[in-house]
């Protein structure tokens, strides 16, 4: 794995991690390890319009025993869950450890739907969340879809999975060059090895990267505001992640 930063993705439903790997890579063809049975390790390269980054997709099918390096990796965990199974809280206990043992910035839980009918309420699947530190996402919600007349859209599904996995500052994250970013050519620098010639400044990514993981928070505390109060603070946030990467101020008023 060369000490990539690991995305675990496990199941408690009939919904296989491959499966899983699958939507979020958006790619049918998945490498399989024939050295460890049960244990998938497939290759996801991140490529966002502020950075790239190399990380491993671990999907654990079985109980295997993993290298303690790949455990080291670790830096975020998926776990689907059966909301028509009345035990499907109780199957999760199956995972603690990945709570527990790993100090990891992201945790999703999923479910393919959750609402009042289903054995596993929303509202049950939430609150085991908000105990653990988890975010709960459906992938296939049948209701509360985000409107149209958002002005910052609330993705759902896997699109909001993907948008996590995004939002998170990667051990290996390598960011891009503001003015570069469309040219084969495009220089980078790192948290690790900062060119001073490069446009971003050590002071820049810093910025950056505390914005970057605030995302999810300053999106959720502008869904109770009035609409003129939204694009105002939408605005806010657009002139400081364009601050934070280098830009001008100025630059936008031409936007």
């Amino acid at each position: 794995m060369n000490n990539q930063p690991g995305i675990v993705i496990v199941s408690c439903s009939k919904t296989r991690p491959k499966s899983l790997i699958k939507l979020i890579t958006k790619t049918q063809q998945i490498d399989e390890n024939d050295l460890t049975p049960g244990l998938i390790m497939h290759p996801w390269n991140i490529d966002t319009k502020y950075y790239t980054a190399k990380v491993s997709l671990l999907g654990i099918e079985t109980d295997v025993a993993m290298d303690k390096d790949v455990i080291s990796s670790i830096e975020a965990v998926i776990i689907h869950m059966d909301s028509n199974n009345k035990t499907g809280l109780e199957d999760l206990k199956k995972w603690d450890f990945l709570d527990n043992d790993y100090n990891v910035d992201v945790k999703l839980l999923l479910a393919n739907y959750c609402n009042d009918n289903t054995k596993v309420t929303k509202g049950q699947a939430l609150e085991w969340c908000l105990k653990r530190g988890f975010e709960f996402i459906e992938l296939y919600p049948t209701t509360e879809k985000p409107g149209e007349d958002d002005i910052i859209p609330e993705k759902y599904g896997v699109d909001r999975v993907i948008e996590a996995l995004h939002s998170h500052t990667w051990s290996n994250l390598v960011m891009k060059s503001k003015k570069n970013s469309n040219s084969s050519n495009t220089k980078v620098t790192t948290k690790e090895n900062v060119d001073t010639k490069n446009p971003l400044s050590s002071e820049h990514i810093d910025d950056f990267t505390d914005l970057f993981s605030q995302l999810q928070t300053m999106k959720d505390s502008l869904q109770g505001m009035p609409m003129n109060q939204r694009k105002q603070c939408a605005e806010q946030m657009v002139t400081a992640f364009w601050k934070a990467i280098g830009g001008e101020e100025e630059e936008l008023l031409d936007l």
